[in-house]
């Protein structure tokens, strides 16, 4: 079996190819302990090119997931095969495992474990599509504003360059338990050593989005001036 690994911010994908058996349990179990000593707890198993899988195998899964949790994390399945789908039915695994026919799905699934800052304030993550990307970037919020929101990355930018149309989707907790899901510009990439600030101009908002947005905006900007005393 294959493993090919891609961190996304913090949240690991990794695809797996061929047979899962009894023979490869070790192996697997030590990407699993890399990705936890390296700081990843949120991991998606993605099984699409998985043509078999045993009872050892599932065993592993089990474990690698008690782990993740164990670490204030998750581990969920993204597109199984059918025969991993089989396998997993059959023995109820369906109903302890979250299973997603997506990536973008199970990534959604595990943003909300992790804090993040917005001018030290929010718990919110991005995702930013690129229309011919299969995966989403997965950056933190650096700054929101009523028309734009800058991101930052712990990786290249790749193909998020200035001009690019791209897709967000990102939460505001306390706000709106739903994703929003807006579309916008890239006006500005800075590259800051293996990362980059990507600015972006929003170019499709609708009025609840832009009335939650606002909203927020308008909560945190009294939150600080009660902070300063003014």
């Amino acid at each position: 079996m294959k493993v090919l690994k891609e961190n996304l911010g913090g949240i690991v994908v990794l695809t797996l190819k061929g047979e899962f058996d009894t023979f490869v349990t070790s192996a697997f179990s030590n990407e699993i302990g890399n990705c936890l000593s390296e700081g990843a707890h949120s991991i998606v198993l993605n099984m699409r090119l998985v043509k078999f899988v045993n009872s050892t195998a599932l065993g592993s899964m089990i474990k690698a997931r008690k782990q993740c949790l164990a670490a204030h994390g998750n581990l969920v399945i993204s597109q199984p095969s059918p025969a991993v789908r089989e396998a997993m039915e059959s023995l109820g695994l369906d109903r302890l495992f979250q299973v997603f026919d997506e990536d973008d799905g199970a990534i959604a699934s595990l943003e909300g474990g992790s804090a993040v800052d917005l001018e030290g304030d929010s718990e919110s993550t991005v995702m930013i599509h690129v229309p011919e990307s299969p995966r989403p970037q997965v950056a933190r919020i650096k700054r929101l504003e009523a028309e734009t929101i800058d991101c930052r990355l712990t990786m290249p930018p790749g193909k998020l360059v200035s001009g690019r149309e791209v897709r967000l989707k990102f939460r505001l907790p306390l706000y709106r338990k739903e994703y929003f899901d807006l579309s916008a510009r890239i006006e500005r990439v800075e590259e800051l050593g293996a990362g980059a600030v990507i600015s972006m101009r929003f170019t499709r908002l609708g009025d609840a989005d832009r009335i939650d947005i606002q909203k927020f905006l308008d909560d945190m900007g009294d939150l600080r001036r009660a902070a300063r005393g003014t």
